[in-house]
């Protein structure tokens, strides 16, 4: 295992390359050498892809809910172990933990559907913003292989809430690593506005959700638009939803995270597992 320089194009796929070392029992080999904690929608991502391994491929995830437990070190493989709770007529339910050094850093159980015909229509239309052709190309800080074009945001806060993005590379047409992509990108910014005194802001993920609605080719431009629910108690949350370029929407997403002063703790790495 060797570590990844954090401009190495193809690591998206890297990262989704898991190795199966047992029935039901994975391991992410990907390292990169940076100061950081463990980024959560890498650690998210993998645990679907994980799950997903285990279901008939037909099925198509549906929805995960996923809870970080403790920061993780990128410098560490990490163990993803399934428990395959049920196979039913149309649906699969998985339960997997991320494993570092014997401690769980993270949990998810996420649910699998075949597809299925049925009347379609949405309520939340696309923002009006403008398209990503003709904004300043970008790349996210962490992120493999996917740009970003920012818009005018609708908050003036100091941390992006509205942006487009694709990732730079091509992808197997597989709908269960597009889902992981989309998972991947959903941890990225936050929804979370900082107190306008400066006092607090957002922090590490808690929990963190996501819907799959449609399958989405996450080569193609997608729109985030997070909106900020509320602060209090040491905690915030945000609600978000993913848009494709004509409209439709492909996700929706929630989040809880730390909401006090001082250094975030996904701003340090850990010193132990």
């Amino acid at each position: 295992m060797s570590e990844t320089p954090a401009d190495h194009e193809t690591g998206l796929l890297d990262l989704l390359d898991l190795e199966q070392i047992e029935e039901d029992l994975f391991r992410a080999n990907f390292l990169v050498q940076e100061e950081f904690a463990l980024y959560g929608g890498q650690v998210a991502a993998q645990a679907l892809l994980a799950a997903g391994s285990t279901v008939d491929r037909e099925r198509q995830p549906h929805s995960l809910h996923g809870y970080f437990l403790r920061g993780g070190d990128p410098l560490r493989p990490t163990v993803f172990q399934v428990f395959r709770d049920r196979d039913g007529g149309s649906y699969s339910a998985r339960r997997v933990i991320a494993i570092q050094q014997g401690a769980v850093i993270f949990n998810m159980a996420c649910s699998f559907h075949r597809p299925e015909e049925s009347p379609s229509w949405q309520v939340e239309q696309l923002p009006a913003t403008a398209p990503p052709d003709g904004l300043e190309p970008g790349r996210f800080h962490r992120l493999f292989s996917v740009e970003h074009r920012m818009p005018e945001q609708p908050y003036d806060r100091g941390w992006p809430t509205r942006f487009w993005a694709r990732v730079s590379v091509p992808l197997p047409d597989d709908p269960l690593i597009h889902a992981c992509a989309l998972t991947y990108l959903s941890d990225v910014s936050t929804g979370v506005l900082p107190a306008e005194d400066g006092s607090a802001g957002p922090g590490s993920s808690i929990d963190h959700a996501v819907w799959f609605h449609r399958p989405v080719d996450m080569t193609d431009w997608t729109l985030t638009e997070y909106h900020p629910r509320i602060a209090t108690g040491g905690r915030g949350w945000y609600t978000g939803s993913v848009f494709t370029a004509d409209g439709t929407l492909v996700a929706s997403l929630t989040q809880e995270a730390l909401f006090r002063g001082g250094r975030p703790a996904w701003d340090r790495r850990p010193t132990t597992g």
